[in-house]
């Protein structure tokens, strides 16, 4: 009696395993194991693999009234644009200079920082920096910075950029510096 009872077990366990996968493998036969980069797809009742993309449905119907293709036009983004006009030495003053920065923008340039670095001949250099204020498109400023220390002689250039740390998104990048030497 003990023998039916397992003889039955394993049938009945057997026949489970069996119908489970024919069930989950459905009407259109297993669904294969794609390779990387590929999907199963079922078309037409069977499957099969193939690269991943995008499919619109397809209709039947165009709707000619619809409005006409729109065409594609530049974005106008507005960007203010800090621009370094010159500079020359402030008269009376070995070390201080003013400088003449324009937002050359269509927006509003926010405070900024004007950054002056005086190179002597030997390639040592010395720094400083100003406060640019907030500037509305099309306006300039003179704006005064003191480089220390005082022991500039002709021919020490002079550069001065505004937003030296790039710190502000502009429409020209390439505007923001002035180089001169020094008499």
């Amino acid at each position: 009696m003990k023998m039916f009872n397992v003889t039955t077990l394993v049938s009945a366990a057997v026949l489970s395993v069996v119908a489970f996968n024919a069930m989950a493998a459905g009407s259109n036969g297993p669904k294969p194991r794609c390779p990387l980069g590929q999907i199963a797809v079922l078309e037409q009742g069977s499957w099969h693999c193939e690269e991943a993309k995008l499919k619109a449905k397809e209709t039947t119907q165009r709707n000619t009234s619809a409005a006409p293709a729109a065409t594609l036009q530049k974005a106008k983004i507005k960007l203010p644009d800090y621009a370094v006009l010159g500079a020359a030495r402030k008269m009376g003053t070995t070390d201080t200079f003013v400088v003449q920065v324009k937002n050359m923008g269509t927006a509003g340039a926010p405070q900024g920082v004007l950054f002056g670095q005086h190179y002597l001949k030997n390639n040592q250099s010395w720094g400083a920096d100003a406060i640019i204020p907030p500037l509305a498109p099309g306006q300039a400023k003179a704006i005064t910075i003191t480089i220390p220390p005082t022991n500039y002689e002709r021919g020490d250039r002079m550069v001065f950029t505004a937003d030296y740390f790039k710190q502000l998104v502009e429409s020209n990048e390439n505007n923001n510096k002035y180089a001169m030497t020094y008499k």
